[in-house]
């Protein structure tokens, strides 16, 4: 089943568009008006022969269902091609509900990976743009490892930042990890061979602009150094386009697993979904509180679609979502 939503001005607009995209064996399965100025949506759906043969889905169950999953996405603001990829995907899912439809859907388009443990064979190295909340998050996975019995090390390649420095020693101190200071590759490059074996180690660097490529030629010349994980931090909320081009810039740095911070300052998280999309980057964690004992959630697709359900995003909320409560 191929499923898409059309937006117009009039209904009349909308059917045109549904008839020229889908053809006249389009079967129109809701209509809805989105108020104001914003016009009227048209939900259209097209069967191929197979899906006929094996389509036993209640056809008023399917409605309810991609109604559901359509006003998710539009209240994060998801741009069409991604939401009528979701849409249609989950149209096609024999789920319990919408959940698991969109969980279904979202296991489809994006990859998802495990956060590092103690366990990991090589630094992990946190990148992103100024602000992004990557010397939190790099104190996170430092607090995940000591909370799991294991240890680590922290390197900050930040000292540089005003209270940079600063701020890792007060990390290093409240975890008990050691901590070291690296002003370029080489000396980073030392430190590294240096570590502990059993240590996790994580290296924290400076905030890049995605529009320096110098800056992200040489984050990538010094991961490809030390063969480190790069893995990419960027804020929730903003503009889902900013995100998506943002997360493309860094990809071509080496890296391919993504985390979200601060989710608990915003409440759509179309950005999200755009950024792991157009860099098809791994899904890895996200950023649920400015606490750093349990401030890094793991997430899933089951996960990842409950916490698309507009809520209130209380600390509580986010902590039960994703399983850390």
């Amino acid at each position: 089943m191929r499923l898409r939503s059309f937006t117009a001005d009039t209904l009349p607009d909308a059917m045109h568009q549904v008839r020229e995209t889908l053809g006249l064996d389009a079967v129109i399965l809701s209509t809805q008006e989105l108020g104001g100025a914003l016009g009227v949506k048209v939900t259209a759906a097209l069967d191929s022969d197979l899906d006929d043969e094996f389509d036993f889905q209640d056809p008023a169950s399917l409605v309810e269902t991609v109604d559901a999953i359509s006003e998710v996405l539009d209240y994060h603001q998801v741009p069409a091609p991604l939401a009528n990829r979701l849409m249609s995907d989950a149209s096609g899912l024999f789920a319990d509900d919408s959940i698991m439809a969109l969980a279904g859907a979202l296991d489809g388009a994006f990859e998802f990976a495990p956060l590092p443990g103690a366990t990991a064979n090589r630094p992990v190295m946190i990148i992103g743009p100024s602000g992004s909340g990557k010397t939190a998050t790099a104190a996170k996975f430092c607090a995940r490892v000591r909370l799991s019995g294991g240890q680590a090390t922290l390197i900050t390649m930040d000292a540089g930042k005003a209270g940079g420095l600063a701020q890792a020693e007060t990390f290093a101190a409240a975890l008990e990890v050691i901590l070291h200071s690296a002003e370029d590759a080489d000396q980073l490059a030392g430190l590294v061979a240096k570590a502990p074996k059993e240590h996790l180690i994580v290296i924290d660097t400076p905030g890049v602009s995605p529009y320096d490529k110098a800056a992200l030629a040489n984050l990538k010349k010094t991961a490809g150094r030390v063969g480190a994980q790069s893995i990419l931090v960027l804020p929730s909320g903003g503009d889902c386009y900013e995100q998506a081009e943002c997360a493309l810039a860094f990809r071509e740095t080496g890296t391919r697993d993504l985390i979200v911070s601060r989710l608990d300052s915003s409440r759509r998280y179309g950005g999200l979904l755009c950024a792991a999309h157009a860099g098809r980057l791994n899904l890895m964690g996200l950023g649920i509180s400015a606490q750093i004992g349990n401030g890094l959630a793991p997430i899933n697709p089951v996960s990842l679609a409950r916490l698309l359900q507009p809520a209130e995003n209380t600390q509580e909320h986010l902590s039960l979502v994703l399983g850390t409560l």
